[in-house]
């Protein structure tokens, strides 16, 4: 699938899915601009960044950001055609009880508010240029179900899958799309402390009828589908690439090996 010469914008590219986009992005011909709160510098530590046409430092979760970064975007490269929301955090494990407002709060304003923020502006842009673009959001299985001891991070993915139907609806006229990836457990950052846990691994490879992590290059692959022309009458989607785990109403059998 080519998407020779096409600009995609990706939030959270440094990193674990959003830099697994970025470079499938930029293998396919695109000229990727990446986002991540992370300077450039220490981005470029361990990571392979050679491939983008562009860095920003930015927080995803601050809409005065946002607005800085569509503006610095455009006035360099021009336009945008694709955007991708990967900017995402869990935040502290915490019980509902003992869920602190400003933990809350930060959740929200990357998960929830900054693809919003950051979809308004696009979505303008791409109305305005005439350019039947695509922006998709990175949701979750969380989304759907109540996870322990991490409820800003299920009830932000719950609203970003809202918001992915309220944004194809209200772009569609434009012939904007607009769908979400909802991935199971994959191997990141964010989920390198359960798999040092025996316990708690086996608890979530339980709830995984095929019986592993996905891999980053998967969820990307999925989020390539949705960008490309294949995927042209889809609209306010979310496709769960999850391993089965929605499927699944109760933990697997034990596997005997």
């Amino acid at each position: 699938m080519s998407f020779l010469d096409k600009v995609v914008l990706i939030t959270g590219g440094a990193r674990g899915i959003g830099h697994a986009c970025a470079s499938r992005f930029a293998q396919a011909g695109a000229r990727v601009v990446i986002v991540d709160l992370l300077d450039e510098e220490s981005a470029r530590n361990g990571n392979d960044l050679s491939f983008a046409c562009g860095y920003v430092q930015a927080d995803a979760g601050n809409a005065d950001a946002m607005r800085a970064l569509v503006k610095t975007v455009l006035d360099s490269v021009g336009g945008i055609d694709i955007c991708v929301c990967a900017a995402g955090i869990g935040g502290p494990p915490s019980a509902y009880w003992d869920l602190d407002d400003d933990d809350f709060d930060r959740v929200l304003a990357v998960n929830l508010r900054g693809p919003f923020v950051l979809g308004k502006l696009v979505g303008r842009h791409m109305r305005e240029t005439r350019r039947k673009g695509s922006i998709i959001h990175v949701s979750s299985v969380g989304g759907k179900l109540a996870v322990d001891m991490q409820a800003a991070y299920c009830i932000s993915k719950a609203g970003l899958d809202m918001l992915t139907k309220v944004m194809a609806v209200a772009l569609a006229p434009h012939g904007i799309r607009v769908n979400a990836v909802g991935p199971g457990p994959v191997q990141t950052q964010l989920t390198a402390g359960l798999q040092s846990q025996p316990a708690l691994l086996k608890q979530v490879l339980s709830r995984t009828p095929l019986g592993r992590f996905g891999t980053v290059e998967e969820i990307a692959g999925t989020v390539i589908f949705l960008a490309g022309p294949d995927a042209g009458f889809m609209t306010g989607q979310t496709v769960y690439a999850d391993g089965g785990r929605l499927a699944l109403n109760y933990m697997m059998p034990d596997q005997v090996s």
